[in-house]
């Protein structure tokens, strides 16, 4: 994976990047837009970005409006904002990280911390976080009815780390003042996680996780099912594999 010879000036201001002269683009799905300041093979740039792209659900696309994804080497964490970097720096840094404009939003990724894999993940994580604020009522309804008949039946587990520790505040918060506050919290946490997770099994099947940490089986497949009902897939995609019916 080399720089590619475009890649302006070092370290660059995300803002200022997205503003700059990014050719060639080429096409995505949804008529989303890719350009990448770094030189990808075929296999990288399918897996980092295209099949992701393409299991995207139409209805979700279409939420989101025009979306052009920015491949990088480096996103540093500077007090005067976030930096496109080509070397690696030397504090924080973002896997992803996106900024909104009237003509499109922009996501970029990192590509030089995480295999090409994890990078199509982190594009599926950087859609669930904008899906989030552009659901409807009704549909944060429906979500947080499935969250609170879960915490109601006793599930303990969540879909990842990060929402499982949100999950874990809001129990401990439920005597307190601040419950509806923490359960908003958790429920917009787990349903960017969930989003994912569901894009990422459309991607390609996906190994069931185990254990009192994570969710069992007949609530995943209910947070699949919800986000089926809501966003179905695109013709030729499936929810579920055998997996998912033979544990079941």
């Amino acid at each position: 994976m080399e720089l590619a010879p475009t890649y302006p000036k070092d370290p660059t201001p995300v803002s200022e990047y997205v503003d700059g002269n990014l050719s060639p683009l080429s096409r995505l799905a949804h008529e989303w837009e890719l350009h990448s300041a770094v030189t990808l093979s075929p296999a990288e740039e399918r897996t980092m970005v295209r099949e992701p792209v393409q299991a995207v659900p139409a209805a979700i696309a279409h939420r989101l409006g025009k979306i052009r994804v920015l491949v990088v080497a480096y996103i540093a964490c500077q007090e005067t904002g976030d930096m496109i970097c080509r070397q690696k720096p030397k504090g924080d840094a973002h896997t992803a990280a996106w900024i909104e404009t009237p003509a499109r939003i922009n996501v970029l990724l990192a590509s030089r911390e995480l295999d090409a894999h994890d990078t199509g993940f982190e594009l599926l994580g950087s859609v669930a976080e904008l899906l989030r604020p552009r659901l409807t009522s009704s549909e944060l309804d429906a979500y947080s009815q499935l969250l609170e008949e879960e915490v109601r039946h006793g599930v303990r587990g969540e879909i990842d780390e990060e929402a499982l520790n949100a999950k874990q505040t809001y129990l401990a918060s439920r005597s307190g003042r601040r419950v509806r506050v923490q359960f908003e919290r958790y429920r917009d946490i787990s349903f960017a996680s969930t989003a994912a997770e569901y894009v990422h099994g459309l991607w390609h099947d996906v190994q069931i996780r185990v254990g009192p940490e994570h969710l069992p089986v007949a609530q995943l497949r209910r947070r699949m099912d919800l986000l089926a009902s809501l966003f179905p897939p695109n013709p030729g995609y499936h929810v579920f594999d055998e997996s998912i019916q033979k544990s079941e």
